[in-house]
């Protein structure tokens, strides 16, 4: 068995199928601006509490072909309208309460805190996708990232997206089998990522921030995906966007000791997500950032009356409305100031409780024509 991962260069801040077994492993922590992800070292899996320790040294069997299969011509996972035609395999909620329990276990080994279920389901939305039409990676064949299948699937809160996969052509794949796979993509996430990854796996799963995670297990009897959706959700929200591009914001506070700290917007677009084939997800790139940072949204301030603060770069601009304590959360301003910049594309609404994208409890997606 071959092992590939993918290694997360440091972030920039901001305001044909062989018989080969194949795992992949792709991580993504949403730090301040863009991280890459390229493919690192092959590595020889054992069996036993050592399974992933055997590291090779040579670097020139990276570029591996992903085998996979299609099962069901006729199942579409397609995000549709708000929703898609998601399905589960046999004992999910077994499979659901084990993955969770071994993170919780690496969480709480390391002073993280625990993570609930969430109940959006991108998670196995993207395992479903990517079983379904063989590929791997962060994008699917909408073009979507992470963040806009989570948005899109009724999502209010900021999310951050680990995916693995592995092909075994010995494999024929229960709920204990499935479980075993789990285990061992968990733990090498955790416990051997430093050489290939900067931790970026192990980053993400132990985000103290992190109080909620999506997971999604996809499988047939070669293969195995799994998703885990982290989440930063911290206020019960609704949001809506005018005909003239004003957002507003609203709803009540999850835990306000969270929600106070929110001190601006970070706005981010990303061009219109365009179709993806099969062999341009599985060639890459394969890695995710929250799209370009293109300015922000702070307080209200009249700057012709008073010295405001501003954006470094990109285009600032002013709330409306700007209430946050313990029982309400208003936020409404203007998008159009960035809409004229940046034209038609997805626009996504970073509450920001730090200074980067990683302290975010928001990574709300507006599609706009």
């Amino acid at each position: 068995m071959k092992v590939i991962l993918a290694s997360p260069e440091e972030p920039k801040p901001g305001p044909s199928a062989k018989s080969t077994v194949v795992l992949m492993l792709v991580a993504i922590v949403l730090l301040g601006g863009f991280v890459l992800a390229v493919p690192y070292v092959p590595s020889v899996i054992k069996a036993g509490s050592d399974i992933f320790s055997q590291l090779a040294s040579s670097v020139s069997k990276t570029n591996q072909t992903i085998s996979t299969q299609v099962t069901d011509h006729s199942y579409s996972p397609l995000i549709q309208n708000g929703s898609a035609n998601i399905q589960f395999p046999p004992e999910f909620t077994t499979l659901e309460s084990y993955a969770l329990k071994l993170i919780n276990s690496d969480r709480g080994n390391n002073s993280a805190g625990e993570v609930s279920l969430s109940g959006n389901q991108a998670g196995q939305q993207h395992a479903d996708s990517m079983l379904r039409y063989g590929y791997f990676s962060h994008y699917d064949t909408q073009g979507f990232k992470p963040y806009m299948r989570y948005s899109l699937l009724g999502g209010t809160g900021a999310d951050a997206e680990n995916v693995a996969f592995i092909f075994d052509p010995s494999a024929h794949y229960t709920t204990s089998s499935a479980e075993s796979a789990i285990m061992a993509l968990e733990f090498a996430m955790m416990n051997n990522d430093s050489a290939c990854c900067n931790n970026g796996h192990r980053l993400n799963i132990l985000n103290p921030l992190h109080n909620r995670v999506s997971i999604g297990v996809a499988y047939d009897t070669n293969h195995i995906y799994f998703d885990e959706e982290f989440e930063n959700d911290y206020a019960n929200l609704t949001y809506s966007i005018s005909s003239s591009n004003v957002v507003t914001l609203g709803g009540v506070p999850i835990n306000s000791q969270v929600t106070d700290r929110v001190n601006s917007i970070y706005i981010a677009y990303d061009s219109t997500p365009a179709a993806e084939t099969v062999d341009q997800l599985n060639n890459g790139p394969h890695e995710y950032g929250p799209g370009t940072l293109v300015g922000g949204v702070l307080p209200p301030c009249n700057p012709i009356v008073n010295d405001c603060a501003s954006f470094a770069t990109g285009t600032t601009v002013y709330a409306t409305t700007w209430t946050l304590n313990a029982t309400r959360l208003d936020i409404a301003f203007p998008l159009q100031d960035f809409v004229k910049v940046h034209g038609s594309g997805v626009y996504t609404v970073y509450l920001i409780t730090g200074q980067d994208t990683n302290s975010a409890i928001t990574s709300i997606c507006f599609f706009l024509a």
